[in-house]
């Protein structure tokens, strides 16, 4: 077989989030170039997630580890019982609307690490072969977590920043829709090792209550997202420009731990 001259690591987020959600990851792999999936354990739809996904030949999935809930109208808190870990809650027991909200506020790292093992138990319980891991709108610049978290990720075994990944860049300039800006930057990029990270959707009720100040039309975004990866262009033109998409535990020279068996 022919090399291929970019590998693509593509990843569909939020699974759990809705069923909508869910069904689009289901129909991206089987029909599409979705090859992974990171799934948020205290999401409203996670027991959904896995009973349409946890089977579905093809995806690798990740644990999208979550100390935040972004949304105006759909909201969640922690695995843990929200007095376990009070530094990451507001007053009705939700997650932190961003980051930077939970910096404002004051946290306790010990927590935070103990609700990510309860999020990543929760994902094994329901059965999930979890390979790797990244964090949900990107929390892991906060103080006195970004080594905690590789740490945590390499004795459970999982995936955790791997080298040479880039985003897949963008290409500026006109272009009639996203399914055609998504297919010119596959065209234009340079050979390598790209990351492509979307959100796939559908346009139904429950994507749309997902919304919050400045982000009203997620549902249709996401809808978007969602024919990137599956869209026949889109599939004939990884096909003619030597694109493979790739799971992340396909990446060479990955640096991986896997943890020690338990002896009684």
């Amino acid at each position: 077989m022919k090399e291929p001259r970019i590998r693509l690591v593509t990843r569909g987020d939020d699974a759990g989030s809705c069923r909508s959600a869910n069904l689009a990851i289901r129909d991206c792999c089987v029909r599409g170039i979705l090859r992974n999936t990171s799934v948020l354990a205290p999401a409203p739809a996670v027991a959904h997630a896995a009973a349409v996904l946890r089977d579905c030949d093809g995806l690798c999935f990740g644990f999208h580890a979550c100390i935040t809930a972004e949304w105006d109208t759909v909201k969640w808190g922690p695995v843990l019982p929200a007095h376990a870990v009070p530094s990451l809650v507001d007053t009705r027991g939700h997650f932190r609307a961003t980051p930077q909200q939970i910096q404002q506020h004051g946290f306790d790292p010990d927590e935070v690490m103990a609700e990510l093992a309860a999020q990543l138990a929760l994902l094994r319980a329901l059965k999930f072969n979890v390979e790797y891991m990244d964090c949900h709108m990107c929390f892991n610049w906060l103080p006195g977590l970004g080594p905690r978290l590789a740490a945590f990720a390499a004795k459970e075994g999982l995936v955790y920043e791997p080298a040479g990944l880039a985003i897949l860049p963008q290409v500026h300039g006109p272009c009639d829709s996203p399914l055609t800006a998504f297919c010119a930057a596959l065209a234009a990029a340079r050979p390598g090792t790209y990351l492509c990270i979307t959100h796939p959707g559908y346009v139904r009720k429950d994507m749309q209550r997902f919304r919050h100040t400045g982000y009203e039309n997620a549902a249709q975004d996401r809808d978007w997202q969602r024919r990137m990866l599956m869209d026949p262009a889109v599939i004939d033109c990884c096909a003619r420009h030597g694109i493979l998409p790739v799971h992340y535990v396909d990446l060479p020279a990955r640096k991986r731990t896997v943890p020690p068996k338990e002896t009684n």
